[in-house]
């Protein structure tokens, strides 16, 4: 598989399209707010985008009480990564892993956060050197995990 990570330029459809439905109802509409402090990074293979995700450096519109609760973590330097992806048909061959892999290294200092709400997810993070920083507690509609690199 000869794939190639890149910073996306130009038009962000070409990662929005690879997106499910119930994400591209909130980051469409918002990317006016976010192109200027967001950056979108895929994978490619035959100049198909098959992986990706978002770098933001600053608040998110949509982000749960939760996750309001931990905005502190830009002034602390971290950028919140977001809409992690992996086309249904590339499943299973380490995209995400290579994905962040990617990032860390093209950005060796920068530290990052992200949040899950899928608990089975926990493990995958914590493979790439995540760490656990916060579970909400009950009070909150959904359960949800922020985790931090480094």
């Amino acid at each position: 598989m000869d794939i190639q990570f890149e910073k996306l330029k130009g038009n962000p459809n070409q990662f929005f399209d690879i997106l499910p439905q119930e994400w591209k109802n909130i980051i469409i509409p918002n990317w006016v707010f976010y192109k200027k402090t967001a950056t979108i990074y895929v994978i490619k293979e035959n100049n198909e985008i098959i992986c990706g995700g978002i770098v933001f450096s600053e608040k998110l519109i949509e982000m749960t009480p939760f996750e309001i609760e931990h905005l502190h973590l830009f002034a602390e330097g971290y950028n919140y990564l977001g809409y992690i992806w992996v086309a249904e048909h590339k499943r299973n061959l380490q995209l995400a892993t290579k994905w962040m892999t990617f990032l860390k290294e093209i950005n060796p200092n920068q530290k990052y956060w992200l949040t899950i709400e899928e608990e089975q997810l926990n493990y995958f993070y914590k493979k790439n050197g995540f760490k656990l920083f916060a579970e909400s507690s009950d009070d909150f509609d959904t359960k949800e995990w922020i985790f931090i690199y480094p």
